[in-house]
């Protein structure tokens, strides 16, 4: 499982929204691994943030790890972060994704079951499972989704952004993302973001010179 990804924020004077995005290819334990997070505060994010990266530490990856055990793990460390907080977050491995969300950060997208591919949005959820090409995951405030949601349904739908190279995806989806933040912009949306991810099959297929992404810190 390959993951092609994209990101926008709204550029204000003073920050009001964090995203960090990462992707890595760790050759040696052939696992593909993309983990984003989005907050309205600094210290918070980077908490999620360092918490991942602890994650992403252990020896095999989750591999001999069960799902509920996961979730449990993390349900635990999630209680444990302000209670107040607005945040949301993704970690990828492969084809086994952890999700969570708080607040007024929100998760939606398409998640992909029995053949069928259907639009979500979740609230206050830490979720683990596996997840198939054709499934969209999306990070986002709840202005941005709120004044655009329809929108963004219909132009991040994974059919949407072709099959060409992953890099050509990745800027088509970025460009979307960013259209659709200057018309929340005029509808008054404030403080916006948005994370995309989309989980596809085989191996990378980057034009040159765009073989990886580096960390993305927003601010």
């Amino acid at each position: 499982m390959e993951h092609v990804t994209a990101c926008y924020w709204q550029k204000e004077t003073v920050p009001n929204i964090f995203l960090s995005l990462q992707q890595r290819k760790y050759r040696r334990r052939k696992a593909s691994v993309v983990y984003a997070c989005i907050s309205d505060n600094r210290e918070l994010l980077m908490n999620l943030q360092n918490k991942i990266e602890e994650e992403l530490q252990g020896r095999d990856i989750w591999k001999s790890y069960t799902e509920e055990r996961i979730r449990e793990k993390w349900s635990k460390q999630l209680a444990a972060v302000d209670k107040n907080g607005n945040y949301a977050g993704v970690l990828c491995v492969d084809s086994r994704v952890l999700l969570f969300d708080h607040g007024r950060m929100n998760l939606c997208g398409f998640f992909k079951r029995f053949g069928r591919t259907g639009w979500k949005v979740w609230k206050d959820q830490c979720m683990v499972g596996e997840v198939e090409a054709g499934t969209a995951i999306l990070l986002t405030d709840h202005g941005f989704l709120n004044y655009c949601e329809e929108e963004l349904a219909g132009c991040l739908r994974p059919e949407s952004v072709g099959t060409d190279l992953l890099s050509d995806r990745a800027e088509r989806a970025e460009r979307r993302l960013a259209e659709l933040g200057r018309k929340a912009e005029q509808r008054g949306g404030r403080h916006m973001g948005a994370v995309w991810i989309l989980p596809v099959k085989g191996e990378a297929i980057w034009s040159k010179g765009k073989q990886s992404k580096e960390t993305v810190q927003m601010e």
